[in-house]
């Protein structure tokens, strides 16, 4: 999806700094609209402002530090990306960790540490998101999920159970609010080229490409086109789902 579909509207993207958020960031922008997003570092990139006001002229770019993990911290964000932008028409909860622990020598603090990020900071962040999006009379949620929601190759037990949480919570949502114009949707990616999976050996990535009916590993960009299209009033009659951007791969394997 291209254009201008997203003009004057407001997004608010977590993890935005990297990776997906960060393309998400940069095609929110050259689509029209004005973006708040977070990272548990807070830079300002000036290049992402100097970019987002060269195709964007007039749209409204800040960024915030926020551990979503936090509480106080998602509240201050919201507060702020608010203070900045006037509104909030969507919300793209995608900051995330990954560690790699096989479940029998994962210990109780790495288990604590990837749910406190991956699902309790996806559940504080669409908290308050509902609460915005009902007091507008509507908006749309996403979440940014994975294939490990379905199981997870070695090393990932605690991971996967984040996802699969997140995905529940993303219907529950759905269930709740969707009579009060909030669409809750996400988009499960699989193999991405990011800062998260760069550590990952060739062969694994490899066997993904080949595993593949289209034999290559979908990018960023295709991954935050299809975000946005939640974000969008194009996709006005879905709710409660989640969209495969892995390429035709269903599971995760090793």
């Amino acid at each position: 999806m291209s254009g201008r579909d997203l003009e004057g509207r407001a997004l608010l993207v977590t993890g935005g700094s990297r990776g997906i958020g960060r393309a998400v960031v940069e095609a929110a922008l050259a689509r029209g609209a004005d973006v708040a997003y977070c990272s548990r570092d807070g830079a300002h990139d000036p290049a992402l402002a100097a970019e987002a006001s060269r195709r964007s002229p007039g749209r409204r770019l800040a960024a915030f530090r926020a551990d979503v993990a936090r509480e106080a911290d998602v509240e201050a964000f919201f507060d702020g990306a608010l203070a900045a932008l006037g509104r909030v028409d969507a919300v793209v909860s995608n900051a995330g960790i990954s560690r790699e622990d096989l479940l029998v020598s994962c210990l109780a603090e790495t288990w604590d540490e990837l749910l406190a990020t991956n699902l309790t900071g996806a559940f504080l962040v669409s908290r308050r998101a509902v609460r915005e999006l009902v007091a507008r009379g509507g908006g749309s949620l996403v979440f940014m999920g994975s294939l490990q929601q379905y199981g997870a190759p070695r090393g990932a037990s605690a991971y996967a159970a984040a996802k699969g949480g997140m995905t529940g919570l993303m219907q529950a949502i759905a269930w709740e609010h969707g009579a009060d114009g909030v669409r809750t949707n996400q988009v499960a990616a699989g193999y991405v080229e990011t800062e998260m999976t760069r550590h990952l050996p060739e062969f694994a990535r490899q066997r993904f490409v080949e595993s593949s009916p289209m034999k290559r590993l979908p990018t960023t960009e295709e991954i935050a086109s299809m975000i946005l299209f939640l974000c969008s009033a194009r996709s006005a009659g879905i709710n409660g789902q989640t969209l495969h951007a892995a390429g035709g791969i269903r599971e995760m394997f090793l």
